[in-house]
């Protein structure tokens, strides 16, 4: 029941979020000292009292589902402590402007992240946790360095917050630590590797958490780092490329919670690329929308590998329609609003992007390509789930024709189901900064409508060629698989050098001059002044008849010349 009045407050702040025309900040003095003051703040506004919604929809249906799909954990009460623990430092991250006490929720979300992706506690779990924690220092690191930026501010103040003086790395550390949380090219390995928490804690992670606070966190700052044209630039073709690199790995990989990680990067990469051409609340638009559609996405995938002896392959799934029809139901709607389907929410804000992008003069033609590609790709394999998983056939037997759906299954789908429906249309009349006026051209209108079409064609056309060509298949997959060797190119060079560091330290000091100085220098010195003392006592009698001999060899000599 507490859960149950958990998603209506949830609904009930993304209502009242979308009417509030007033912003609040509370502070509370923490410290003082001359000039420099820090100071607990809350700010209350339209953004952050919607992804506040948005958060608490999610987790309580999350956690409405952990119910069933970790009954049987032994460990349910650890778990579910650390789930809470992450959203609240979610929420920290939303409501607290400040850059000092923002770090609270920021570590926050990596410290819980590490403990949650190595819940299992086996080698591949433990290594992914190892590695999404590595990159996410990197942008803990720009942000304290931020924080002494801010030093001569007078204020630390970083959202909707214009500075007084402009600084010309300011934007790009709050642009580069954005990117390492939200798992942007060339921190893009971790995101995958993550899906070895439970999967829950993925569809709480990769929706509207871990990997949205990046995002926010540049659009909230969008005030500073505007004043940088080369950070948005790059912010630009590094979402793009991302946008490129998840789709077209996402097409070839075989995991469905993979497929759906890279799905949720190629959105990320999508909202980015709103806030480099100077988009932020349409960026944010398409953020609540995605969290919704994503979660129930990632409840519903999990629901089908649970139920079939935790398989995750999608070429061992299939005609999952007629065992799980409430699960394939939910699954359906989120991947009818991923693809932009008319009249669904992700339809309201990612044609938005598309067509406010199309208007700007200042993208080139390349970017266009690219950003069109990008699309392409999310029907290319929201068809390959569907055609596969849902409606396809293979040898994998069946044990049943129709399992069981608990309702705490059910539930979330139901209450995720209504946001990825009604969601966009609600904000989008609500909040006047959802409203744009688009002006194109009929071609251009015609090329976006048939987005979801020419991937469904595409996804077709290429099942073919690959089919007659095992050889082309074996190579394409090898490289998309590896997310353009991204993996290789990045996460393993750093461990490499980590492993290369401690190795060198181990043979240096452990191996060196502790050794030398401690326990095997010791050994090493009593082994000498035993040996010796052994010597000593082995040839005593032999000293003793040696310098009698020679005493009275002496005594005699004197005796005699004397």
């Amino acid at each position: 029941m507490g859960l149950f009045v958990l998603i209506l407050v949830g609904y009930a702040f993304i209502l009242t979020g979308s009417v509030f025309g007033k912003s609040y900040l509370f502070e509370v003095p923490v410290w003082e000292k001359g000039c420099l003051s820090l100071s607990f703040s809350v700010l209350l506004d339209n953004v952050s009292m919607i992804f506040v919604g948005t958060v608490l929809l999610i987790s309580g249906s999350v956690a409405t589902y952990c119910k069933w799909y970790m009954a049987e954990d032994l460990y349910y009460s650890r778990f579910t402590s650390l789930v809470w623990l992450f959203v609240m430092s979610m929420m920290l991250m939303i409501l607290v402007p400040n850059l000092v006490m923002l770090l609270i929720g920021w570590d926050g979300l990596g410290l819980t992240s590490f403990l949650l992706v190595a819940y299992y506690q086996n080698n591949k779990s433990l290594s992914a946790a190892m590695l999404t924690a590595l990159t996410n220092r990197i942008g803990d690191v720009l942000v304290l360095f931020s924080v002494s930026i801010f030093l001569s501010e007078g204020s630390w103040l970083i959202y909707t917050y214009y500075p007084v003086q402009t600084w010309i790395n300011l934007g790009f550390m709050v642009v580069f630590a954005g990117m390492t949380k939200s798992a942007q090219m060339p921190f893009c390995a971790w995101l995958p590797a993550a899906m070895a928490a439970p999967t829950p804690v993925s569809s709480l992670v990769h929706s509207s958490t871990l990997v949205t606070a990046g995002v926010y966190l540049v659009l909230r700052s969008f005030y500073i780092i505007s004043f940088d044209p080369f950070a948005m630039q790059v912010l630009m073709l590094l979402s793009l490329f991302t946008l490129m690199l998840a789709g077209s790995s996402a097409v070839f990989a075989f995991d469905l919670k993979k497929v759906i990680a890279l799905s949720t990067l190629s959105q990320l990469s999508l909202m980015m690329f709103s806030i480099s051409i100077f988009l932020p609340f349409v960026s944010f638009f398409h953020l609540v929308t995605h969290a919704v559609f994503k979660a129930l996405l990632f409840l519903g995938a999990g629901g089908l590998i649970h139920m079939n002896q935790s398989i995750q392959d999608v070429r061992s799934l299939s005609s999952l329609w007629q065992k799980l029809p409430v699960s394939m139901g939910a699954m359906s709607v989120a991947i009818v609003s991923l693809s932009g389907a008319p009249f669904m929410s992700g339809f309201f804000s990612k044609d938005l992007i598309i067509e406010l992008s199309m208007m700007d003069s200042s993208i080139t033609y390349g970017c266009y390509l690219l950003e069109l590609l990008g699309l392409i790709f999310t029907s290319f394999y929201s068809a390959r789930i569907v055609f596969s998983v849902m409606l396809g056939s293979n040898y994998t037997n069946n044990n049943s024709l129709r399992a069981h759906e608990h309702w705490h299954m059910q539930a979330p789908f139901l209450s995720l189901g209504i946001g990825a429906v009604l969601l966009g249309v609600v904000l989008s009349s609500k909040m006047e900064v959802f409203s744009f006026v688009v002006v194109l051209e009929s071609g251009e209108m015609l090329m976006i409508f048939l987005i979801p079409f020419v991937g469904l064609i595409l996804w077709w056309k290429l099942l073919s060629s690959l089919a007659s060509s095992p050889w082309l298949l074996v190579k394409a997959s090898g490289f998309f698989l590896s997310m353009w060797f991204m993996e290789s190119l990045t996460s393993h060079p750093v461990k490499t050098s980590f492993f290369k560091g401690s190795g060198a330290v181990f043979q240096t000091l452990d191996q060196g001059w502790l050794e030398v100085l401690g326990p095997q220098g010791v050994y090493v010195g009593l082994a000498k002044i035993s040996y010796a003392n052994e010597i000593i006592q082995k040839n005593y009698f032999t000293y003793q008849l040696v310098v009698w001999g020679l005493v009275m060899g002496a005594g005699i000599g004197l005796t005699i010349f004397m």
